[in-house]
C-alpha cells in the first residue's frame, strides 16, 4: 500500500510541476469556458487556471493549507469526473451499489485527491526551471480522450511523460491521469480492492466508511 501511495504523490507532483511552467509562461490563463472545445485546449487551459491561481497564492504570500484547500476545491476537483474515475475504479462493484453508496466511494476518492494535492502544492518551492510541451497529437475515440505532456527540468536531460486521460460530458473533463505506467485508477482499484478483502466484502467496507465520516 505505502509503494502504491508514494506513485500516486509522484505523478500529482509532476502534474503540479507541468501546470506550474506552464501557468508561469502564459498568466492570466485562458479560462476552460473561454478554450476550444477540443481536449489538448482544455488540457492547457485547465491546467493553466489551476496553476496560475497557486503562483497568484505564492507570489502574495498567502500559501497556506487553507488558501489551498479553498482553491484545490475550486479549481481542481470540478475539472476532475469523479463519478466516472470511481466507476473505474471499482470495476464489477460499482453494479452492486446503491446511488447513496456510490456517493460515498466518490467523496473518498475526492478526500485523498485534495489532500495529495495540498501537501504537493503548499510544499511546492521551485516554481522555476521548468519546461514543458503539450502534444497535439492527442489521440479520442468518441468522448474519450488522452493527452500527453512531457515536463522536464532546465539544464537537465530527464524528462517526464504524463498522460491525461479525459472524458466529455457536458465537458472535458480528467479522469486519470498516468505516470510511468502507473495511475491514479490503479491506486485506488488497489486500495478498494484490498480494503473490501480485509473487511470481508463490500458491505463491512461502506460501514467502515460511513463511520470514518
Amino acid at each position: 500500500m505505502k509503494i502504491v501511495l508514494n506513485i500516486l504523490k509522484a505523478f500529482l507532483i509532476n502534474i503540479s510541476f507541468i501546470g506550474i511552467i506552464l501557468a508561469s509562461n502564459s498568466c492570466p490563463s485562458i479560462h476552460p469556458q473561454v478554450a476550444k472545445d477540443l481536449p489538448v485546449e482544455q488540457a492547457e487551459a485547465i491546467l493553466g487556471d489551476i496553476l496560475c491561481s497557486f503562483i497568484d497564492l505564492h507570489t502574495e504570500g498567502n500559501n497556506n493549507f487553507f488558501s489551498a484547500l479553498s482553491l484545490t476545491k475550486k479549481k481542481i476537483i470540478p475539472y476532475i469526473d469523479l463519478e466516472y474515475s470511481t466507476e473505474l475504479a471499482l470495476g464489477d462493484y460499482w453494479k452492486l451499489l446503491q446511488p447513496m453508496d456510490k456517493k460515498v466511494f466518490e467523496r473518498d476518492i475526492k478526500k485523498t485527491l485534495i489532500d495529495e494535492y495540498i501537501n504537493s502544492l503548499v510544499n511546492m518551492e521551485d516554481w522555476n526551471h521548468i519546461n514543458i510541451t503539450v502534444d497535439k497529437n492527442f489521440s479520442q475515440l468518441n468522448n474519450l480522450a488522452e493527452v500527453k505532456i512531457v515536463s522536464s527540468l532546465e539544464n537537465e536531460n530527464k524528462s517526464a511523460t504524463v498522460t491525461l486521460k479525459m472524458i466529455r460530458k457536458d465537458r472535458w473533463r480528467i479522469y486519470d491521469l498516468v505516470y510511468q505506467s502507473f495511475s491514479i485508477l490503479d491506486y485506488f482499484e488497489y486500495s478498494y480492492n484490498e480494503k473490501i478483502k480485509r473487511a470481508g466484502g463490500l458491505e463491512n467496507t461502506l460501514q467502515d466508511m460511513l463511520q470514518r465520516t
